[in-house]
């Protein structure tokens, strides 16, 4: 039987037809799938957490990263070397050497000043330091305890507390509050501590007839700190403080605002060391001061420090290899 030209006509129309459709459902299966993979990478590259060096079993790298304590079983040593102007003739230096332990997580335990997050203290403090001019001598020592009570992902906050035995100048008892939050928009990290110190003595006793033998100090200080890579940072702080609350008539409530600049560069090895160096003032402006003590004494208050830290891996506790 011969078939109608028109119907073969039309049965080969409805093939093409039916033929450009599945083509057309299977490039829309194919973009379909393209881009559900495509967003499931997205969403897999913005739920993973960015990668940070880290030493031993976890410890970071980053100065700018570190936790307020050490880890449990941890172990620091210090060394720093500090020069600086004094009010009188002869230029101040020192040498200190301290350490630190964390016996269980979360707490810190030294005799030392060199705590995360604080701004640089004094020279002529230490577990054994020696001060070699203007006047040769024996620095104070230092007992300190830290424990960080909060944790996050941005932020680190702490309490501790700090004894100063004197055996050059006078005891203090300082109850401090640091907090610590995490590289801001993933570029620098800011430090605050509120400071509050027990002074048996007058700061400056030096300066006025009759100093107190019993004072207060109330400090508010911080920093920001800034990792150029994983193993180099640079650094800038200061504060204010209301010093020698209580003090001997003329020099009661007196102002402080120090001021430091610092980097340093860290060595990963066998052992994790910062090797770092900061220049400021202490303080760098005086305000309500006793009498003969100028607003800024730049020439008398600054200093500069050299030192280093090594930090040990765990070497007991829960992190120990």
């Amino acid at each position: 039987m011969t078939k109608n030209p028109n119907f073969r006509a039309g049965w080969l129309l409805c093939s093409l037809s039916a033929l450009f459709c599945a083509a057309g459902a299977a490039r829309a299966d194919d973009e379909a799938a393209e881009l559900t993979s495509i967003e499931s990478e997205e969403g897999s590259n913005e739920e993973q957490p960015k990668l940070h060096a880290t030493f031993a079993h976890g410890y970071p790298v980053r100065f700018a990263r570190r936790p307020l304590v050490l880890d449990e079983g941890m172990v620091r040593a210090d060394g720093r070397l500090t020069v600086g102007g004094v009010f009188g003739p002869g230029t101040f230096s020192s040498l200190d050497i301290g350490g630190a332990v964390s016996p269980i997580e979360n707490l810190e335990v030294g005799l030392s000043t060199e705590l995360t997050g604080a701004v640089p203290a004094p020279g002529g403090v230490g577990l054994i330091t020696v001060l070699f001019s203007p006047t040769a001598s024996y620095g104070d020592i230092p007992i300190y305890a830290r424990y960080q009570y909060g944790q996050s992902e941005i932020a680190l906050a702490a309490v501790d507390l700090v004894l100063v035995l004197p055996s050059n100048t006078d005891f203090s008892l300082t109850a401090g509050f640091p907090l610590r939050v995490l590289e801001l928009f993933d570029l620098f990290t800011m430090d605050m501590n509120i400071n509050i110190r027990y002074r048996n003595g007058d700061k400056y006793a030096a300066f006025i007839p009759n100093p107190s033998k019993n004072t207060a100090d109330f400090t508010f200080s911080g920093a920001s700190i800034v990792n150029i890579t994983d193993h180099g940072y640079i650094e800038i702080g200061g504060g204010v403080g209301l010093i020698n609350v209580g003090g001997g008539e003329g020099a009661r409530n007196v102002v402080e605002l120090p001021f430091f600049i610092g980097g340093g560069y860290t060595y990963e090895g066998k052992v994790l060391a910062d090797i770092f160096a900061q220049f400021g003032w202490q303080p760098l402006m005086i305000a309500n001061g006793p009498p003969n003590v100028d607003t800024f004494n730049v020439g008398e208050t600054w200093y500069v420090t050299l030192g280093a830290t090594v930090h040990t891996r765990a070497l007991f506790g829960t992190h120990k290899p």
